[in-house]
């Protein structure tokens, strides 16, 4: 049951790392205790059993407390951007605790008797990231959680000394389902407020996490500054396509990179590669974690399992993700981009993650992204825009001809357009409907 992940990871070994941040520490024994505290104030201000709880605070430990504390309460938690308190994106009388609650709850007694939960009730709301449209909420219950954090295990293992690092925003799934994970197993969880490539890479140097959740980007950025990442026991990258170069790269360096697919409406992970996969099968995504099943409809990814939100799931059983894919004759996925960013110019299906990497194999190009331009003549013509590494400046003209050198004749993109940046979600995935 969901009322007894944070109790009984406090009762198997209170001294053990539970959350940590660059200010402060807590073990097991001292979270449950702040957790216990905080659900006794909300319990006391009338939030209780499924009642909505949105989180404003900044990533870190203090977050963890909130987190844990409305879940004890029997709340439905969510967590907000940094410094946005949307209305728009906020369940309907929902309780926010930020700092000031915190504080104000600090000495509170800690004595408490958990509400029942059962696995069926929601647990979370979260917000899709939004790359193709405004994000929109999710609600995933205690068993989607479970279900998540079990098949994940059973995947990749679990250790005693597991600490996982969390520099992804806790608003969306991937940085949120570490915390949730780590308490259901008992393990530790190392939160940065942002992506700082020195201090990540101090954080390996001084071997203080074991497993990281990492965006291609932020991948590429440790690998430039040279960080230590063959002392990770495992790296999972998803959230857009991975280059194989920086891939190739990380294995050569001792990496144990593990690439994954995975969604709001599934609680994260769907599919992941097996530690033992990760250069025999570079550029896939893996296989179905374990109770996960997945299928292919006229190209199109679907997902069904006890992780996927009720809410979510279509009239004949199964989740349709909106992303294209194909499972190989072995069962892996290979996942094919979004299936509403296929642009059609002049008759022709063109794949604009096949663009994108043929333009990055580009020495001067670190990244580039490519879209659909409304057009008289051809429908759409395709445009790639793109950013010069370490700050070179880039010629369109030969640019071109590299396209041209390894693509088909109408893939390569009609404009090709030189920009600082790309834009990014705060998970770090690509916004494609801002380019222009």
């Amino acid at each position: 049951m969901a009322r007894d992940w944070l109790d009984a990871s406090a009762g198997s070994d209170p001294d053990r790392l539970a959350v940590a941040d660059r200010d402060e520490r807590l073990t097991y024994a001292a979270l449950r205790e702040r957790a216990r505290s905080l659900a006794n104030h909300l319990n006391d201000a009338g939030t209780g059993s499924g009642d909505h709880v949105a989180i404003d605070l900044p990533a870190g430990v203090a977050h963890a407390v909130a987190l844990h504390g409305a879940i004890l309460a029997g709340a439905i938690v969510q967590s907000l951007p940094p410094n946005r308190r949307d209305a728009a994106q906020l369940a309907p009388g929902a309780t926010i605790v930020d700092a000031a609650t915190l504080a104000g709850v600090a000495n509170a007694p800690a004595s408490f008797n958990v509400p029942r939960r059962d696995l069926a009730e929601p647990l979370t709301r979260t917000l899709t990231s939004g790359t193709s449209g405004d994000p929109k909420p999710v609600e995933l219950t205690a068993g989607n959680h479970l279900a998540s954090a079990l098949a994940s295990s059973m995947n990749l293992g679990v250790e005693p000394g597991d600490r996982w690092l969390c520099c992804l925003p806790l608003h969306h799934i991937g940085g949120l389902s570490i915390l949730i994970r780590a308490a259901i197993h008992g393990t530790g969880a190392v939160i940065e407020a942002g992506f700082e490539v020195r201090r990540v890479a101090a954080l390996l140097e001084r071997d203080e996490v074991t497993i990281a959740s990492l965006v291609p980007t932020q991948l590429a950025r440790l690998l430039e500054a040279g960080a230590p990442l063959e002392r990770l026991r495992l790296l999972l990258v998803g959230g857009g396509p991975l280059p194989l170069d920086v891939l190739e790269e990380s294995l050569d360096r001792g990496a144990t990179v593990l690439q994954t697919y995975g969604l709001t409406e599934a609680c994260s992970q769907v599919c992941t590669l097996a530690p033992g996969e990760a250069r025999a099968r570079a550029g896939s995504a893996g296989r179905p974690l374990s109770g996960t099943e997945i299928g292919i409809e006229d190209g199109e990814i679907l997902v069904r399992g006890p992780t996927v939100a009720p809410a979510s799931i279509a009239a004949d059983g199964w989740l349709h993700t909106g992303d294209q894919g194909r499972i190989d004759p072995d069962g892996f996925l290979w996942v094919e981009g979004r299936r509403d960013d296929m642009i059609l110019t002049g008759g022709e299906n063109v794949r604009p993650e096949r663009v994108e990497a043929a333009l990055r194999e580009h020495p001067d190009v670190a990244e580039a992204a490519v879209a659909g331009l409304e057009d008289r003549e051809w429908g759409q013509i395709v445009v790639a825009y793109v950013v010069g590494t370490g700050g070179r400046e880039l010629d369109p003209a030969a640019l071109g001809e590299h396209a041209r050198s390894l693509l088909e004749r109408h893939e390569v993109p009609k404009r090709i357009v030189a920009v600082p940046e790309l834009p990014r979600t705060a998970s770090g995935k690509l916004q494609r409907r801002l380019l222009d």
